[in-house]
């Protein structure tokens, strides 16, 4: 029988979200100090004993009579919605509607009885008894609850009582979901109160009881239930101070419950729990307490008495008349911060002030004061976190009660204390915590205020110093410092934005780059914000009534460079940055800067464009100035065409009206916004999609309000004629559909489907009325619904019309992921729920067929069909198209039984089929299909958990799902038999090796050869193939792919049946029995530990962490011990060697030990996680075996392994971190074991360790300036690694005789990926800067560089100058050869950081201690490495270094190059290298053109390495500048032709030819004639190279751009061209590698606008055939695969309509490769269209398919084979090219004459063609004509392939038609076509009919297409 849903979610207002859709019912809220976080919710005793609010709702619905009120029967209605449903929007919709109903239930309840009235209020209170998840329905229903209760007190206390009553009544512990009951209620419920009031005794009684028991045992006890013991006390304290206050300073007999819970509280305090948050909130009721003392004095001596309590053996005190006796502790020293912080938290004014009698302080200067002394910079992170915390609410309670709690100088004097303070605060700023650095800012901004008010209070008027001496300090601290521009905007209001910008004027330029870094770029824009709106007051003061423009310029005086340059950027974060952050700011505050930032950008060039657009986009969103795209048409038109995503994307936001929501854009707007959807469905980038997504649905929206505004308006004034505004969003959207459903087609690329899905999505979440509870914004407006009536009763928008649903369909069988889920989300969203009759058998056959596909993407697509089916098909269809066997009975009224027991059989067929053959069974039956289906209809489908929950189908799934588990195992231990292969098992729990599995596998191929396939052909004898075979490759496929579908299902479906119904849920018997569950452990565990794919493992490794997890959340300690045994059993796995592979060491055995330990809760304490690191920590210190055998898995290896696992971790990298000191040192020790083995892992784990401790690096060498920690912050956040670190330093003796420790290297590498940063040099650093300066000597190489390296983060900038005049030291006389190399590489590190020689203040003393040392390059120092080393440190010095010295350094340079020079050392060439290159530097320092002769002489010497030097030198900065750039264009083009004759080698000529091109890339070396003009022998001899092939792809691809320029440059040479051009064609088809394809892109460039223009000028047939075949390659190059070679293409398309005055952009920019095309066609069909050689170019342009032969591939079942054979242009789309093609060629034939090339050529193309498409549109008729042919129908719909050739075979058609009719015209016939035009037509409008009906030709109804003739000229030209 079929199973309906509750009527209220019926599909009455179809389309919905899937009704099994869950959303966590937790309300977000702000966290409170009384409000610890909380985890998973657990009903307490009193929602268990209380009848479910559904149940009570319904029954009080029943007993309703006729004169119940109807406001109260709907009341009922809406709590019994609230009750039965899930999510937590249909929750707060139902509640929202009850509360609509207050005003009339204040009337009708008064007429109830009491009866009735007790019911009423039951069902009330059961209702929040069910929210208690939900703070927001708690209210919510309360509001109702004390609404019905006015009036009535009585009976809804008697009612609060006898459901509340129970909890406290017997005075014992509480669980914890009782807990959280009384908690919640005790809060929010005022009936709540006042009954525990009356019941203080019994509340007392609970609350001592609990939390006694949780200080039984703390450590095994539950975290968030010890916060909500002391919560609960804390609240009692709080709601009852009366009460509370009379039993503590009055006491009456029965005190002991109180006391016990001063006692529990004192200990909870001092540490007794470990929860940091149990004890804060202890300090903080305790402080309450303390509130509730009679006088003033009282509460101070309680402070005090309190304060006593804390001493470690305290015994018996009292506390007002409680006697509290506290046993004796060790504290762990936070006891005093955690309550000081308690009692500044919650304590009154009043005590905190009082001045006791004798002249004694008050408790806030005196007892209450933060400790901060000298030591307090050593102790843990934890300490100095509750200490800063201390520290700013003491500050915050002595700013409220200023000024009167001065008795002298606290904060302004010279004392101690004083100093202590400042000292804290300046440290405590700059800590690496997040946390800590956001609670010290604020703390630092109020104790600059209470210092400027004390200094204010005691006369000091003007003398501020503290003030500057911060200033100065920050003005200390390197850019990268984050607490910089927090403490800059704290010291602003004090200095002054004019101040400290004098002492600061880089600061815009370090805001800048802070834009560049994620966790710099929030201060930075802060700290810009404030000195805006600081800036803006002070000028406003003192200049008032200046006008805007004037404030503006001041502005710009400091902050124009900088914000333009950020908005100019081409790095996309930092001009996202600026343009979201920074410019609103700044129109907002200073509005006229529009005008001077649009003045900026006004130039040419893409960065003025990025700019301009972004300065526009931010008008129109802040609603100032006029609308671009009626201003600057021009401007808009070069944005919308640039190939900058983001430019684009901003042009397109201006086409979206105003700032307002219904400000809607126009239609001159509306037709720009289509043509550039059009251009841009094939983006490339992701996020451009998504932002282009984004774009249109605010288009959408403003449309639709606009159109709702109307239709209100319209209903108002009455009938009439649709309004414009009307009319334009119903076209729009209109058009909008049928473009984005006609490019959901399988022959668009994955970029357009994935597109238009989106647009599709932001259609149909726009513009329909559909409610969907998971979206908290974007809901439709109320009256969506009238607007919808009204374009339907106009025949527009059918959303879910057939050929919408039939596109949808063909997305399904889609090979990626990206464009099947959205599809088929869109249908169960929106679309009917029940799919027409005649799809739905054929989407099951379908299903089935991709299901026993071999290939993984067509098993996703076949599950995601059946998947659909489920969700898409009644139950009575699906019954009838699913194959039932016949011993199987009746059919079961469920779908999701029906579906799912077919799944299952076909399963255990296959696995039978499998057993008996498996290579067979792996061809054409694979396991993979039918388990990826099941994992799909089991866990992702909503009516499957909705049929768990139902009582009359509990019976069936439950032996369902056992039969799937059972069957799950014994297809998992056949999978593993497999690999295994035939050997004997004598490991269970050890995976077999890689070559162990390849046997298994070969055997299986043999043995399916031998009896499936029948060959008695065996394999030849020898050495295996290094390939894969197709049958070995689909057997492991399916293994694999096998186990990682066992793995997500077995997980997925443990964790959904403990969700529905655990084991432990009373009389309900559970879906999954105990058994069950402890199968699919063994199962996974089987997996992980004897599988070696990593496919397989990760599928394994995400279900046994779901399981876990699912487990670890359980009550029953059966459950939850499951993963704690499974843990205990892999550590003794882990204790002896498991199998003898040297491939993937430890395989899953990792995985599996993550997975278990991944599943406790996050926030919990991890006993799994500390036990199992302990115990590996343990094991791999463990010494080696005297005889350990190199092939085994030693246990200290997986241990490694193991820990390595854990620190990458997802989850669990930050845990691991409290183990950093242990794990750094095992690492390091580990590096210097004797096992190879151990040391790779140790190896491994250091890098995983790292790379968690000091962040990923943005930069690949790993030390980029954007992220790091300084050595200080470092030390700070982990102080154990400090003495670890040190250790391996130290060993090295002073002359280098000592060996060095094994890690030395490895921790030069962690010390060298810090950050400088440092201020001042501490002790630490201290050490570690010694140790490294010591390392100068080490008489290893690489030591000696990374020692250079990790020296610089411990070298403050106030120590630059000593150490480096230290290393230079010394170096003016002989000493040993490491020591001098050594402190060389070290001085260079350290001058080499960024900007340090312009702003070091030592640098002449430094440069006179190098200069001194200038005997170290003579000949007297024979080291050549130590001479270059020298040398370049002297380049760094340079700017300060003396005339004649450099003079003395040039001549012995150059005498060094000469050609007499000693014998031949080792680092010679290196020392010439480097000659070379100061050479090169000086002079284009100096820019003398006299040094030319000297390069000149380098370049034609006979020492290649030192040529080598001099042009990567040209590569790397020749180009910068300009008088030197072009003595060197002209110095290779003199040595072009000596360098061609030697040829030598070919890396040579690759480097001179690079150099050659580089040179001539500058704007200004393009207008310039070559001079001097190499021989015409070059281009003979560079066309002879490229012509052969005779090289590397990168020498001819460097070879062809020198050609290329030299055709640009010199004289015209038309056979050269003609020669060129050919090679030009040849390497722009796809099949070319990419090297050569995207060096003619750049030749193209070159030298192809010249070529071009001239033919378009008419220089003759010759040019113009030269110039369509330059033309025809830019059209391949603009559709290449990859982005850089459409680049260099679009440039040349730029260059080409700039020159032909056809494009309102700059030439130099890049267009997008589609404008490009469009550009490029527009030229041949305006300037070579009456050539001869046009129609046949433009005919390759479509793709000649054997459309019969593609459908009967489609009509037969043959094995495909396992992988699909790429394309050679994955993102060429040909069916789309040729769309876009068909106008221009009917263009061209409208324009030619009749005697012309072009229709002769075009009419000998249709007598070929007419026969062959007129049989092909008549086999379209007949093939798609089939009874019965639903699937293969489908099977066509999802084939890219048949799609393309239909759409080919539809252009052509068209084009034979208007070919055909031109001579019918005049009377002239074709000859030979055998075809007049009308029957050709009539056979194309039957063939498309057909094809439309069954989604095969998508069309716009009204026909648009894109041409030049009509939209995309407003792109082109901007006439828009």
């Amino acid at each position: 029988m079929h199973i309906e849903a509750p009527a209220w979610e019926s599909w009455a207002r179809w389309p919905r979200k899937p009704e099994g859709s869950r959303e966590c019912t937790l309300e977000a809220r702000s966290p409170r100090i009384t409000d610890p976080p909380e985890t998973s919710r657990q009903p307490g005793a009193a929602a268990a004993a209380s009848m479910g609010a559904e149940h009570q709702a319904r029954a009080c619905l029943a007993r309703c009579g006729p004169n119940t009120p109807p406001a109260l029967r709907e009341l009922l209605r809406m709590l019994q919605r609230f009750a039965g449903t899930s999510g937590r929007r249909s929750q707060e919709l139902s509640l929202a509607e009850a509360g609509r109903l207050l005003p009339a239930l204040r009337q009708a309840w008064t007429e109830l009885d009491v009866p009735e009235a007790q019911a009423f209020l039951g069902c009330l209170l059961s209702c929040q008894l069910e929210a208690m998840g939900s703070l927001g329905a708690f209210r919510k229903l309360e509001k109702i609850l004390a609404t019905l209760a006015a009036g009535r007190e009585s009976v809804a206390s008697e009612e609060v009582a006898r459901i509340l009553g129970s909890l406290t009544q017997s005075r014992q512990a509480l669980a914890l979901g009782d807990l959280r009951t009384v908690c919640l209620f005790l809060e929010e419920s005022s009936l709540a109160r006042e009954h525990w009031r009356h019941a203080l005794d019994t509340l007392l009684g609970s609350t001592a009881s609990t939390l006694a028991s949780v200080l039984q045992d703390p450590a095994a006890g539950s975290a968030e239930r010890a916060c909500h013991a002391v919560k609960l006390a804390l609240q009692l304290f709080q709601t009852m101070p009366e009460e509370v206050g009379v039993l503590v300073w009055s006491p009456a007999d029965d005190t002991e419950p109180l006391a016990s819970i001063l006692q529990s509280l004192v200990q909870v305090t001092m540490g007794k729990v470990v929860n940091k948050d149990a004890r804060l909130l202890a300090g903080t009721a305790l402080g309450m307490l303390v509130n509730t003392a009679p006088t003033l004095e009282a509460g101070v001596r309680a402070v005090s008495e309190l304060l006593g309590l804390l001493s470690p053996d305290p015994g018996d005190q009292r506390l007002g008349g409680l006697r509290v006796a506290v046993p004796p502790m060790s504290p762990d020293g936070l006891e005093y911060l955690v309550l000081s912080r308690g009692l500044l938290t919650s304590c009154r004014r009043e005590i905190l002030t009082f001045r006791p009698p004798g002249g004694q302080a008050c408790l806030l200067l005196r007892d209450l004061m933060p400790p901060i002394g000298p030591g307090w910079s050593e102790k843990p992170m934890d300490y100095r976190a509750f200490l800063l915390q201390a520290f700013s609410l003491w500050l915050r309670r002595l700013h409220e009660s200023t000024p009167g709690i001065w008795t002298g100088r606290l904060l302004s004097g010279t004392s101690l204390q004083t100093q202590q303070l400042t000292q804290f605060i300046w440290i405590s700023t700059k800590s690496p915590l997040e946390v800590l650095s956001e609670a010290t800012l604020r703390s630092f901004s109020l104790f600059l205020e209470l210092y400027g008010k004390e200094c204010a209070h005691f006369g000091d008027d003007v003398e501020r110093p503290l003030y500057d001496k911060l200033l100065e300090r920050v003005r200390a601290l390197p850019w990268l410092t984050k607490a910089r521009y927090s403490v800059l905007c704290a010291l602003l209001p004090f200095l002054g934005s004019e101040r400290v910008l004098a002492v600061l004027p880089e600061l815009p330029q370090d805001l800048l780059l802070c834009l560049s870094t994620n966790a710099l770029s929030p201060p930075a824009v802060d700290t810009y914000r404030c000195f805006l709106q600081a800036q803006r007051e002070e000028w406003a003061l003192a200049e008032a009534g200046t006008g805007e423009e004037a404030l503006a310029k001041r502005w710009a005086r400091h902050w124009l460079p900088a914000v333009a340059e950020a908005l100019q950027s081409p790095v996309p974060a930092v001009q996202g940055r600026a343009a979201s952050s920074l410019l609103p700011h700044t129109l907002q505050l200073f509005p006229a800067s529009a005008g001077l930032l649009e003045q900026a950008f006004a130039g040419p060039g893409l960065a003025c464009l990025r700019g301009w657009a972004a300065l526009q986009r931010t008008r129109k969103e802040l609603g100032q100035g006029p609308q671009a795209a009626s201003q600057s048409p021009a401007r808009l038109a070069a944005c919308l065409a640039c190939g900058d995503e983001a430019v684009r994307l901003a042009g397109a936001s201006l086409l979206c009206g105003g700032p307002g929501s219904a400000q809607a854009p126009g239609p001159k707007e509306l037709a720009i916004f289509q043509d550039f959807l059009w251009l841009n469905l094939s983006g490339s980038s992701a996020s451009f999609r998504q932002l282009l997504q984004a774009t249109v649905s605010r288009l959408l929206g403003r449309l639709r309000d606009s159109a709702l505004a109307v239709l209100r308006s319209q209903g108002a004034a009455g009938a009439g004629p649709p309004p414009e505004p009307l009319l334009l969003t119903e076209d729009f959207v209109e058009w909008l559909l049928q473009f984005s459903v006609s490019q959901l087609g399988p022959a668009s690329g994955f970029q357009r489907r994935r597109t238009a899905l989106l647009l599709l999505t932001a259609l149909l979440v726009t513009c329909t009325d559909s409610w969907s509870p998971e979206r908290k914004k974007g809901q439709p407006p109320p009256t969506m619904a009238a607007l919808l009536s009204w374009a339907r009763r106009r025949g527009r928008w059918d959303f879910t019309s057939r050929a919408t649903l039939l596109a949808l369909l063909s997305c399904l069988q889609d090979g990626t992921s990206e464009i099947r889920e959205p599809a088929a989300n869109l249908l169960h969203i929106y679309f009917p729920p029940a799919l027409p009759g005649d799809l739905a058998g054929a989407l099951l056959e379908r299903a089935h067929q991709a299901l026993s596909s071999a290939r993984g993407q067509e098993v996703e697509a076949g599950a995601l069909m059946m998947q659909t089916l489920l969700q898409k098909v009644d139950g009575d269809t699906l019954q009838n198209i699913v194959p039932r066997p016949e011993e199987e009975g009746p059919a079961l009224g469920c779908p999701s039984l029906t579906l799912i027991s077919y799944l299952l059989h076909l399963l255990r067929e296959r696995h039978v089929a499998a057993q008996q053959d498996l290579l067979q069974a792996a061809s054409a039956q694979p396991l993979h299909g039918p388990l990826c289906a099941l994992r799909r209809c089991l866990l992702e489908a909503p009516r499957t958990g909705l049929s768990m929950q139902q009582a009359s189908t509990r019976a069936s799934w439950q032996e369902l799902l056992t039969i799937t588990v059972t069957t799950m195992a014994e297809v998992a231990s056949f999978l593993l038999a497999v690999l295994r292969g035939s050997g004997e098992d004598l490991q269970p729990a050890a995976a077999p090796s890689l070559a162990d599995m390849g046997l298994a596998i070969n055997a299986a191929v043999w043995q399916g050869r031998a009896g499936g396939l029948g060959s008695e052909e065996d394999e030849e004898e020898g050495e295996p193939p290094l390939l894969l075979s197709e049958e070995q490759g689909r057997i492991l496929t399916c293994c694999w792919i096998s186990a990682k579908e066992i793995g997500l299902l077995l997980g997925g479906l443990a964790e959904k049946t403990l969700l529905l119904a655990p084991p432990t849920t009373g009389s309900k018997s559970p879906l999954l029995a105990l058994d069950g569950l402890q199968t699919i452990v063994a199962t996974l565990q089987g997996l992980l530990l004897r599988c070696r794919h990593w496919g397989a493992l990760e599928g394994c490794a995400s279900g046994l962490t779901t399981v876990c997890r699912a487990l670890l959340g359980q009550p029953d300690p059966e459950l939850w011990e499951l993963p704690q045994k499974l843990l205990s059993k892999g550590l003794e796995l882990l204790s002896g060697p498991r199998n003898s592979s040297v491939t993937r060491r430890a395989a899953g055995f990792p995985l599996f030990i993550q997975c278990i330990v991944a599943g406790e809760p996050a926030t919990g304490a991890r006993p799994l996680l500390a036990s199992c690191v302990d115990t590996l920590l343990e094991l791999a210190k463990r010494p080696l075996p005297q005889a350990w055998d190199q092939t085994l898995d030693l246990p200290q290896v997986s241990a490694l392994h193991v820990l390595q696992a854990l620190v990458r971790g997802t989850g669990l990298g930050a845990p691991m971190l409290q183990w950093a000191g242990p794990l750094l040192e095992l690492c390091l020790g580990a590096l210097g074991s004797p096992c190879w083995a151990v040391r790779n892992a140790g190896t491994q784990l250091f890098g995983a360790l790292m790379g968690r401790l000091l962040g990923q690096s943005l930069s690949r060498e790993g030390s980029g300036p954007h992220r790091g920690l300084c050595p200080e912050a470092f030390f700070t956040l982990y102080p154990p690694l400090e003495t670890i670190l040190l250790t391996p330093l130290s060993p090295l003796g002073a002359a280098g005789e000592s060996r060095p420790h094994p890690a030395l290297h490895a921790v030069l590498i962690l010390l060298a990926r810090l950050q400088p940063g440092m201020e001042r040099l501490s002790s630490s650093a201290a050490r570690f800067q010694e140790q490294l300066l010591h390392l100068s000597a080490s008489p290893v190489y690489a030591t000696r560089a990374m020692a250079a390296r990790a020296l610089v983060p411990f070298v403050p900038l106030a120590e630059l100058e000593n150490v480096l005049l230290r290393l230079l030291r010394d170096l003016a006389g002989p000493s040993a050869h490491n020591v001098l190399h050594g402190r060389l590489l070290q001085a260079h590190a350290l001058l080499a950081q960024g900007g340090t020689c312009r702003t070091f203040q030592g640098l002449p003393a430094v440069v006179h201690q190098a200069e001194a040392a200038f005997w170290l390059f003579t000949p007297a120092q024979r080291c050549p490495l130590i001479r270059s080393a020298y040398l370049r440190l002297l380049s760094l010095l340079t700017s300060g270094c003396s005339e004649d010295f450099l003079k003395q350094l040039e001549a012995a340079v150059t005498q060094e190059l000469g050609p007499s020079r000693p014998e031949t050392q080792v680092g010679t060439g290196v020392l010439r290298q480097e000659c070379a290159r100061f050479l090169c530097r000086e002079a284009a320092r100096l820019a003398d053109p006299s040094r030319s002769q000297a390069l000149a002489s380098l370049l034609r010497g006979p020492d290649p390495e030192v040529r080598q030097a001099l042009l990567c030198w040209v590569l790397e900065e020749g180009g910068r500048c300009k008088p030197m750039a072009g003595i060197l264009r002209a110095l290779l083009l003199e040595t072009l032709w000596p360098v061609l004759q030697e040829g030598g080698s070919p890396e040579g000529l690759k480097l001179y030819l690079e150099a050659l091109v580089h040179l001539h890339e500058a704007p200004s070396a393009h207008t310039e004639q070559l001079s001097p003009s190499p021989p015409p022998a070059c281009l003979d001899q560079l066309l002879s190279l490229v012509e052969t092939a005779g090289g590397s792809p990168g020498l001819l691809g460097r070879a062809l751009r020198a050609l290329s320029l030299l055709l640009a440059l010199g004289p015209e040479d038309l056979p050269a061209l003609g020669r060129w051009s050919l090679v030009l064609e040849c390497w722009s088809v796809p099949r070319t590698c990419e090297e050569l394809r995207l060096a003619a892109a750049q030749s193209l460039r070159l030298a192809g606008v010249r070529v071009v223009v001239r033919a378009c000028a008419g220089s003759g047939s010759s040019l113009a055939a030269l110039a369509l075949r330059l033309l025809n390659a830019g059209i391949f190059l603009l559709q290449d695969e990859d982005r850089a070679v459409r680049l260099e293409a679009s440039v040349f398309a730029s260059l080409l309509a700039q020159q032909m005055g056809a494009q309102p952009w700059d030439a130099s920019m890049p267009i997008q490769a589609n404008q490009g095309l469009l550009l490029l066609l527009q030229v041949i069909r305006t300037h070579f269209g009456a050539c001869e050689d046009t129609w046949p170019l433009l005919m390759l342009h479509l793709p000649q398919c054997d459309l019969e032969g593609l459908l009967e591939e489609v009509g037969t079942s043959r094995t495909p084979s396992l992988y699909e054979e790429d394309g050679a242009n994955f993102f060429a789309e040909p069916a789309v090219f040729a769309q876009l093609l068909l106008p221009f060629l009917l263009q061209l034939l409208d324009g030619a004459e009749d005697r012309a090339p072009l229709r002769t050529q075009a009419q000998q193309w249709a007598v070929a063609r007419v026969p062959a498409v007129l049989h092909s549109l008549r086999h379209c008729c007949l093939w798609w004509g089939q009874d019965n042919a639903g699937p293969l129908f489908l099977k066509a719909l999802g084939c890219p392939k048949v799609h393309t050739a239909l759409t080919v075979l539809l252009v052509e058609a068209e084009l034979l038609a208007q070919i055909l009719e031109a001579p019918q015209a005049s009377g002239v016939t074709v000859p030979g076509s055998g075809c007049s035009s009308q029957e050709l037509r009539q056979a194309w409008g039957r063939a498309r009919a057909v094809l439309t009906q069954h989604g095969m030709a998508p069309q716009l109804k009204d026909s648009r297409r894109l041409g030049l003739d009509k939209r995309p000229c407003a792109l082109i030209d901007g006439s828009r």
